[in-house]
């Protein structure tokens, strides 16, 4: 049974046992999983709440710009809300990944196989939190337009998003750098540049964030 697939009480009981997965890693993209369901559920209030041919125009004319539109235009929220819900559904694979291969650097330690076998599910190990973050640091970037233009009853919602989203970006990386010494120099190396990069990136998207926080709550 997939992570998704189980009620959340059993995931947790889960996590609070003796067994070794699933652990941070899988936490951590359950957690910013939850914060793309919440951005995605903001979206979808936000479209509810506006004229059903206005929402359409807004699609047709931000379509060739991507999910934040154009320069000076509101976001298109219907973009929006399946690039969050494509966000969700990856991160919960990932939390599955993240026990697989936790549970094969275990087997792989375990057993003698050589140092080469090790150091491969110790890097698949930390793939996939890194890929965890990258995603997180998607859903926290794109929050930033949830917050600053979605339905005002449904912002705490958002911001509720992003501060999980942040936080599972943080629990990633933190994941990825204890993996390192258990990598060869070089994929070592490249992993902390790129946790490096998307913490600098996630920071960014926070402050603003924030930013929009304190103009929401001054509105």
């Amino acid at each position: 049974m997939t992570i998704a697939d189980r009620p959340i009480g059993d995931f947790l009981a889960n996590v609070a046992s003796a067994r070794v997965t699933p652990s941070g890693g899988a936490v951590a993209a359950v957690g910013a999983a939850m914060g793309a369901a919440l951005c995605e559920m903001v979206c979808i209030h936000t479209v509810g709440h506006e004229d059903d041919r206005a929402a359409t125009n807004a699609a047709e004319t931000n379509a060739a710009q991507g999910p934040k539109g154009a320069e000076g235009t509101d976001p298109d929220f219907i973009a929006l809300r399946s690039a969050f819900g494509d966000r969700r559904e990856r991160l919960l694979e990932l939390a599955d990944a993240d026990v697989a291969a936790v549970n094969a650097v275990g087997e792989a330690f375990a057993a003698d196989v050589g140092p080469d076998r090790r150091h491969e599910a110790a890097e698949r190990a930390t793939e996939v939190p890194i890929e965890t973050a990258a995603t997180a640091r998607d859903v926290l970037t794109d929050a930033i337009a949830v917050i600053e233009h979605g339905n005002r009853n449904a912002v705490p919602d958002g911001m509720t998003g992003a501060f999980l989203a942040h936080a599972a970006v943080r629990a990633s990386t933190a994941t990825v750098r204890a993996n390192l010494a258990s990598l060869e120099d070089e994929p070592a190396a490249t992993f902390a540049e790129r946790a490096d990069a998307i913490e600098a990136d996630a920071d960014r998207a926070l402050a603003a964030v924030r930013s929009a926080t304190a103009a929401a709550d001054r509105d």
